[in-house]
């Protein structure tokens, strides 16, 4: 009888030692994946859009039109596009429209708030906030249309992207639109398409 006890109490003490183990390990194993499909959610649009010298969000100087529809949505090509033409992809945000040059991305420009560069510059800021933001790398020259305006150029901080360029529009000491890219095609003026 005793012995009948003692085998009844050590299956008992497995039992609930194996059920804890299977809990746990079920509950490590419901927890992994949430926890990585919660890492693969893309963040929320306010982030996603930052633009940097290379680009904005997922858009990258040097993407292909075939890359651009694959991260931004779909485009309409104008027609009779040519060498240099603007498109507006569908998931990009208001404001935002990408110029294809030779059918890569060439650079990017935004003329309305809700998207800021890399260092909380918008479209409204004042150009003052520019020189703060960037200190150390901004060049400023006057503005081709706007008396009184200003282009203001910040260089990209890597050495290695010394071609990469934000270009800020400044009328009356406001942001009124800004692009970045590379170059010649973020400095130029007029835009093309």
């Amino acid at each position: 009888m005793i012995l009948a006890l003692g085998c009844l109490s050590a299956a008992a003490c497995t039992r609930e030692r194996n059920a804890g183990s299977a809990t746990d390990t079920s509950a490590s194993s419901a927890s992994a994946p949430a926890d990585s499909t919660a890492s693969r959610t893309p963040p929320p649009v306010s982030t996603a859009w930052t633009v940097t010298p290379s680009g904005v969000g997922p858009i990258q100087v040097g993407m292909t039109t075939d890359d651009l529809r694959r991260v931004a949505g779909d485009f309409t090509m104008p027609s009779g596009a040519s060498e240099c033409t603007y498109v507006r992809p569908a998931n990009a945000p208001r404001g935002v429209a990408v110029m294809l040059a030779s059918g890569l991305v060439a650079r990017v420009d935004v003329d309305s708030s809700g998207v800021q560069s890399d260092a909380g510059v918008a479209v409204g800021d004042s150009a003052s906030r520019v020189s703060a933001a960037y200190a150390g790398r901004v060049s400023t020259t006057p503005h081709k249309y706007a008396p009184g305006g200003q282009y203001l150029t910040v260089q990209s901080a890597s050495p290695a992207d010394s071609s990469l360029r934000i270009v800020f529009e400044s009328d009356a000491g406001r942001i009124t639109r800004f692009r970045s890219g590379r170059v010649p095609e973020v400095e130029q003026v007029e835009r093309c398409g």
